[in-house]
């Protein structure tokens, strides 16, 4: 649970490092953190996602209170629905599949993958 909450909050403390970069730069990020981090496979996925969400979102919130909602009202009568969670759900998706991709990463690096066996008919 420590390696949960602190991968999710590593993500989304130093995501705003990946945004000089651009939007993508939450993936490196998120790689990083899930190379840092050893967990499952799932929980890597769950806990990139929730730390990305909540990134994307506070960044979102963060820009459009700067140009007092200006954009997103526009963009809300063009689309017919909220863009703020098409956002968060960008980034949640991102920073999941960042800290994936990390995971993994390790798991090649390490070695631990080299004991996998296939159960399948062929062989």
């Amino acid at each position: 649970m420590v390696k949960f909450c602190g991968s999710a909050t590593s993500i989304f403390v130093f995501g705003y490092l990946g945004t000089f970069i651009g939007w993508w730069g939450l993936a490196i990020i998120a790689t990083i953190v899930g190379f840092v981090f050893q967990m499952n496979g799932f929980k890597s996925f769950l806990s990139g996602f929730i730390g990305g969400g909540l990134f994307f979102g506070t960044y979102a919130f963060v820009l459009d209170a700067a140009n007092e909602s200006r954009l997103s009202s526009m963009m809300t009568e063009l689309l017919q629905f909220d863009p703020f969670w098409a956002t968060v759900l960008i980034g949640a998706f991102l920073g999941g599949l960042g800290m994936l991709c990390g995971k993994y990463l390790r798991d090649v690096i390490s070695g631990e993958q080299k004991n996998v066996r296939y159960r399948g008919k062929y062989i």
